[in-house]
């Protein structure tokens, strides 16, 4: 009995002593947080820049920036990425700016913002301007009276439907054969978004090679590599997050070294193999090493615009507003975040890497905020510094 009781006591003293370390590793991560974190004093993008001017001296010599958001759906983060955008573009000579979306959509949003368009009547756009209609409204303004030198472009990372490439192949490819033309038009006459059958694609890829063979413009070219891209989207994620790149190295090219912006999910501009295959920011920071920087953003509760998942097996209960409560488990980055003495600030990475118990902090994977098109998952285990070189947090969100 009395040796029972000596091991239950001891016991006992272990694990308060565990979770008095426990309080004090958390107390000086805290702390050495509150050193470096620079506080965000506006996430509107309509005023001025004073608490982000550091950003140029760090970001002078980088060609593309990506932007990442921790979900698609929370008002904040495309808030502050519309401030870093408007902040790249009129102080740093951005004038690109590709975005994970379809590329032909965009370029009615770029014929929008460069003047040629007085509306945005397609409908693929739309998203865009659910989320960003101020940022959308400030580049057409940004662009007026310029020559075309110094107008701001903005690009599609992928082909999404088979309708929009199709127009594009038929419009911009006369010499396309009969039959092919017929395939096309045939597919077009179809209610938007049909399948096609394996038929279909094996007739499309034969078309690609034969049409490959024949004088293209570079733009006509990209037209069939991004068809042969969509047919390939069935192969997985992996092949998406390849493509992006692929499209993303080629507009660098094409618009003939100008820096980029490029506008995505966290999950796709992280640096390393979050899924178990390389992300597009894996091949961008493969190409470009050094020139290749990532701002990430973060949040610790709030709503976002989600599709909600209530169980395996069960119907979603379509896009809404969700809640996501504050993170209370020290297994995850925000629980530190939200204990630091600024609401919302931006984490660089190469700071904390200067303190050897912070740069071990947030080398070491714990879980992040990582919500995509659905409620659930809600996060994802990574490392940050392995994977972004800013991190924007917001601690609170309201949905778009």
């Amino acid at each position: 009995m009395f040796k029972s009781k000596c091991l239950s006591y001891i016991a006992c003293i272990a694990c308060l002593s565990f979770q008095s370390f426990a309080q004090e590793y958390n107390a000086e991560i805290i702390a050495n947080l509150n050193k470096v974190i620079q506080p965000i004093q506006s996430l509107s993008g309509d005023t001025t820049f004073t608490d982000i001017s550091f950003l140029k001296e760090k970001l002078k010599n980088k060609e593309i920036i990506a932007l990442g958001e921790v979900t698609h759906g929370s008002a904040e983060v495309f808030n502050y990425k519309d401030r870093l955008v408007r902040f790249l573009v009129s102080h740093m000579g951005y004038k690109a700016i590709a975005f994970e979306s379809d590329y032909f959509a965009m370029a009615y949003m770029d014929d929008y913002i460069c003047g040629k368009a007085d509306s945005i009547t397609y409908v693929a756009g739309t998203a865009i301007m659910r989320s960003n209609p101020s940022m959308i409204e400030w580049l057409r303004q940004y662009n007026t009276g310029k020559p075309e030198g110094h107008k701001v472009h903005i690009y599609g990372l992928e082909s999404r439907n088979y309708t929009n490439i199709f127009k594009q192949l038929l419009a911009q490819i006369p010499m396309l054969d009969k039959t092919d033309r017929g395939l096309m038009e045939a597919y077009l006459s179809k209610p938007f978004g049909s399948p096609l059958s394996k038929q279909d694609k094996k007739d499309f890829r034969s078309m690609i090679v034969k049409s490959e063979l024949k004088p293209l413009s570079d733009i006509n070219k990209h037209y069939l590599n991004m068809l042969s891209q969509l047919l390939s989207y069935e192969d997985g994620r992996s092949v998406r997050d390849k493509y992006m790149a692929v499209n993303a190295m080629w507009l660098k090219e094409r618009t003939k070294g100008e820096k980029l912006i490029v506008w995505a999910h966290n999950g796709h501009v992280a640096k390393m193999e979050l899924y178990g295959y390389p992300t597009l920011g894996t091949h961008l920071d493969k190409k470009y090493g050094s020139k290749y920087t990532v701002i990430g953003t973060d949040f610790n509760s709030g709503k976002a615009w989600v599709n909600v998942f209530v169980a395996k097996n069960k119907p979603l209960e379509g896009f809404q507003s969700f809640y996501f409560p504050p993170v209370r488990s020290a297994d995850w980055y925000e629980y530190f975040f939200a204990q630091c003495r600024f609401k919302n600030f931006i984490l660089d990475t190469e700071e904390t890497g200067k303190e050897k118990l912070l740069n071990q902090f947030l080398i070491r994977p714990r879980n992040m905020r990582s919500i995509g098109a659905l409620s659930s998952p809600e996060g994802k285990k990574l490392s940050i510094a392995r994977n972004f070189d800013f991190i924007v947090y917001l601690d609170e969100t309201t949905s778009i």
